[in-house]
C-alpha cells in the first residue's frame, strides 16, 4: 500500500502549516496512505540503511538515544586533489508530531563542532496526508576538500606544484580553520598580481563575466559533484585590493542574486606569497524549489519502499 510514487506535487515557498508565518515546502494531498503509514515507512527506511547513495566506499549506521547515526565515506576524483571527503548524518524522530529532523555534517571539522550545515526538517500532516519540508542553514566555516579542490585548480591554472592543505589552522583568523596552500614560489604570478591573474582565470577559463565596476558573475557548473548532488550554482566575485582579499558571494541556483547562501574567502598573504581560503554559509530558513527537489525524490521512495513491502 502506498501512494502513487510522482502523482502529486511540491509548491515551494508555501506558507507554512506548522510554523505559522513561515514559508516551507508543502506537498499536494497524497492520496493512499495515511499520515502514520508514511511515517512508519520513512522511519523504516532510514533505519534500514536504505539512505545510501551508491557511491561511497562506506557506509556505517548506528543508533544511540533513538536517533540514528550515518558516516559516509567517499572517494574524491583525482583531479581534485583524490583521497576520501566523510560526511555525517543524524536522523531524529517524534511519532507523536510526525516530524523527522535530518541533520547534516559535511565534514569531520563540521561534525565535531556540533553545529550541522543544515537541518532538515519534515511534518507529515493528517487529514489529508501532506508532506511540509523546509531547511534551516546554519553559520558555518567551511575549509574541506571541496575548496581545498577549488584552490588546487588554481595553483594548477597558475603552472604552480605548491599543493593546498584543508582544515588547516588559519594565518588571518587566530583559532580558525583554513585551506591554505604551501609558499607559491614557482611561477610568475605574485602576491601582488594575483588578482590580475584570477580575473583572467574567471574571464577566460570560467567564461564569468565583469561588469563595468569590477564585480565578476560566474554561472558555474556540477564539476565539483564528488557527492553527486551538485547543481547549475551563481556567484559574484568582489575584489578588494586594498585587503589582499576576494569576497565571492553565492547564490546557489538564485539566478537573480538576491538570496545569498553564502560567502567564500580569499586572503593573499605575502612573504612568502600563499593562499587562504574558506567559506561561511549564511544562515536562514530555505524553501524554495532547489528544496522541493530535496524532498520530492525522497518522498518517493518511501511510497514505493512502502508499495513493495506491502
Amino acid at each position: 500500500m502506498g501512494g502513487s510514487v510522482g502523482s502529486f506535487s511540491y509548491t515551494p515557498n508555501s506558507d507554512s502549516l506548522a510554523c505559522p508565518g513561515e514559508k516551507s515546502v508543502l506537498s499536494d494531498p497524497i492520496d493512499g496512505v495515511t499520515a502514520d503509514k508514511l511515517f512508519e515507512g520513512v522511519e523504516k527506511y532510514i533505519r534500514g540503511g536504505k539512505t545510501k547513495a551508491g557511491k561511497e566506499t562506506e557506509f556505517d549506521l548506528t543508533e544511540k538515544d533513538g536517533a540514528v547515526h550515518i558516516k559516509q565515506v567517499f572517494n574524491i576524483p583525482e583531479i581534485f586533489g583524490g583521497g576520501t571527503h566523510t560526511v555525517f548524518q543524524i536522523y531524529k524522530f517524534d511519532a507523536a508530531k510526525l516530524s523527522i529532523e535530518h541533520q547534516f555534517f559535511a565534514g569531520p571539522k563540521i561534525f565535531e563542532s556540533g553545529t550541522p550545515n543544515t537541518t532538515n526538517r519534515s511534518v507529515i500532516h493528517a487529514d489529508p496526508c501532506r508532506v511540509e519540508f523546509w531547511q534551516e542553514a546554519h553559520e558555518v566555516r567551511a575549509s574541506g576538500p571541496m575548496l581545498k579542490g577549488m584552490m588546487e585548480k588554481v595553483l594548477s591554472m597558475m603552472g604552480s606544484k605548491a599543493k593546498a592543505h584543508c582544515d588547516q589552522s588559519s594565518i588571518a583568523v587566530a583559532g580558525k580553520n583554513s585551506v591554505t596552500s604551501d609558499p607559491i614560489d614557482d611561477v610568475p604570478v605574485t602576491a601582488d598580481s594575483y588578482f590580475d591573474f584570477f580575473k583572467g582565470f574567471l574571464t577566460e577559463t570560467m567564461q564569468a563575466t565583469e561588469l563595468p565596476d569590477g564585480t565578476i558573475v560566474e554561472e558555474r557548473s556540477a564539476m565539483m559533484d564528488v557527492l553527486g548532488i551538485g547543481t547549475k550554482s551563481f556567484a559574484k566575485h568582489v575584489i578588494k585590493m586594498d585587503e589582499n582579499h576576494l569576497y565571492c558571494y553565492e547564490y546557489g541556483e538564485d539566478e537573480s542574486l538576491t538570496e545569498m547562501v553564502g560567502v567564500t574567502h580569499v586572503q593573499v598573504h605575502k612573504e612568502p606569497f600563499r593562499l587562504e581560503q574558506w567559506n561561511i554559509q549564511s544562515p536562514g530558513r530555505r524553501a524554495g524549489p532547489s528544496h522541493a527537489g530535496i524532498v520530492k525524490p525522497f518522498i518517493d521512495s518511501i511510497l514505493k519502499f512502502l508499495s513493495e513491502s506491502s
